[in-house]
């Protein structure tokens, strides 16, 4: 009697041992497959997070690459001159920043229509210096593209330059850093923010091509005036 009940509960043990170690296989590899994919329990599908991730970052990816296929019908000479122009200021504004970062946040943001802590939070976001964060800014307000200021610094952080990208969004280059030269100018207190961010034209720009868009900051940049009071300017000469 007594070796049929071990026998039993001997039986039973090794039931119960293979079904703890076949549910803890199921677990473990559940846990893995969720851990590299989380999915809809329900449907098995992205999740909406997943799905929207996705999709942005596709449309980055897309965006990105239109930049670099337009800023490639400008010569590279063209680009690097420009773009030696901008680093120039760029270095400039983090000078400013240096000895006062306050004053240039306070600046810099009544320019742009933030606050300076808005500003602050997005330069501290994005890893980028004041005079990269001025230089998108200045950038992404002219472009008709949907680059924001935020996929600029991106795009420059990840290589490319900012004449490469100026050119990308379709802005003309010497514009464009007359521009970013005015909007340095406001950075270092030299000319009063206005709430205006100079205007640079050219195919891609929202001020369109030649159509004279008026603002209200006078600037002397490379021996061209930036944002007269009359139509805009042509900008820095940037020879070819």
């Amino acid at each position: 009697m007594n070796r049929v009940v071990s026998t039993v509960m001997m039986m039973a043990l090794t039931a119960s041992l293979a079904q703890a170690q076949t549910s803890a296989s199921g677990n473990a590899q559940g846990q893995a497959t969720g851990t590299a994919q989380p999915k809809n329990p329900l449907t098995g599908a992205p999740t909406e997070a997943q799905a929207s991730l996705i999709e942005n970052t596709s449309m980055d990816a897309t965006l990105k690459k239109d930049i670099q296929a337009k800023a490639a019908k400008t010569s590279a000479k063209t680009r690097a001159r420009a773009e030696a122009k901008l680093d120039a200021t760029s270095k400039e504004v983090d000078t400013q920043a240096d000895q006062d970062e306050s004053k240039v946040a306070d600046r810099l943001s009544a320019e742009f229509g933030m606050t300076a802590d808005e500003l602050i939070a997005e330069k501290s976001s994005t890893g980028a210096s004041w005079g990269g964060l001025m230089i998108a800014h200045t950038l992404s307000s002219n472009t008709t593209t949907a680059a924001t200021a935020a996929d600029l610094l991106t795009m420059h952080q990840d290589g490319m330059g900012w004449g490469e990208i100026a050119a990308g969004l379709g802005l003309d280059l010497g514009e464009a850093v007359s521009a970013v030269q005015s909007e340095g100018k406001v950075a270092a207190g030299t000319v009063k923010a206005d709430g205006k961010i100079a205007v640079a034209h050219g195919p891609g720009a929202k001020a369109g091509l030649g159509l004279g868009v008026k603002t209200n900051t006078t600037a002397q940049a490379g021996g061209a005036k930036v944002g007269t009071s009359t139509a805009a300017s042509a900008g820095v000469k940037i020879k070819p």
